[in-house]
């Protein structure tokens, strides 16, 4: 068994289709067949079932895969960390974070790092928590910041900053309304399954006052740029993140409105690390840029 079979199989599973793995590795199609024949050979079992229109995993397949993962990413931690033997001027890191952060935090950071450290390299995966907390288990991240904590033996959290979803709306709104006129207000809300929504209507539950239902929802985003626009043109008010939203409050560009009744919305963001994978130098580094940011965040 060699490690490129293993790299090939992962690919294919990745990408459902020899043709589009071939074409990302580099590698003729009948290289990649000829790989994964080799590859069950060596397993004597079949490890991918493939029709004209789908690749899918076999049981045995789908076994593989989770010892793939591990095996890819043991390459890629010793190649760094052998890189990283030869002191912080060269290497690579991959991050990743969970849209507010990896929007509004991790660039300044990175920004920061790069400064110092202009030979590292670093990839950064904006995705949601889930999906983040996942690549972190699988052991293909070496550091991120996500918005939830949640139940997994494979990865460590660290509590990072506190953030706040408040309301905002066009600067000509008053700086404080009723729940009554909550209700009537023309609101732009996240998509269903943002967890910016969940907060928000799990805070909404707790007012006996405020029916979620009657809200006046004019128009749904599921991306906070567009919401910030909505508001600037006139659509509506908004609940979003505090840290999205900052400049253009100071700037006067968008107004926080205070909502008489509504309880503060907060939530935390962690850093997360996977158990029992050694921290590699630079994200030490990273680690400590970012301890000083939080110190400085919370003064």
């Amino acid at each position: 068994m060699e490690l490129r079979h293993i790299e090939t199989f992962l690919k294919i599973a990745e990408l459902k289709s020899f043709t589009r793995a071939a074409d990302e590795l580099c590698i003729t199609q009948p290289t990649v067949s000829k790989q994964m024949v080799d590859l069950e050979h060596f397993f004597d079992v079949r490890l991918i079932d493939r029709t004209k229109r789908t690749v899918t995993l076999t049981k045995a397949g789908e076994i593989l895969y989770q010892y793939a993962l591990e095996m890819v990413s043991l390459k890629k931690d010793t190649i760094e960390a052998i890189d990283s033997f030869r002191g912080l001027k060269k290497g690579k890191m991959t991050l990743g974070a969970s849209t507010i952060p990896g929007i509004y935090i991790m660039p300044r950071l990175l920004s920061d790092f790069k400064k110092q450290y202009a030979g590292i390299k670093f990839e950064l995966v904006i995705a949601d928590t889930k999906e983040i907390i996942e690549k972190m288990e699988n052991g293909l991240l070496d550091l991120g910041i996500v918005g939830l904590k949640t139940e997994t033996n494979k990865v460590d959290f660290k509590k990072l900053i506190d953030d706040t979803i408040i309301f905002i709306g066009p600067p000509d709104l008053p700086d404080s309304i009723t729940l009554k006129e909550l209700r009537e207000f023309p609101l732009i809300a996240r998509e269903r399954g943002s967890g910016t929504r969940n907060t928000v209507e799990s805070s909404l539950l707790k007012i006996r006052e405020l029916d979620r239902n009657r809200l006046n929802i004019v128009a749904e985003f599921s991306d906070n740029e567009a919401i910030k626009q909505a508001v600037m043109s006139g659509m509506g008010m908004a609940y979003i993140s505090k840290l999205a939203v900052e400049g253009l409050i100071r700037d006067g560009m968008v107004k926080k409105i205070a909502v008489e009744g509504f309880p503060e919305i907060k939530r935390s963001f962690f850093i997360i690390t996977r158990k029992g994978k050694t921290i590699l130098p630079q994200v030490k580094v990273l680690i400590e840029i970012i301890d000083k940011w939080r110190k400085h965040e919370k003064k």
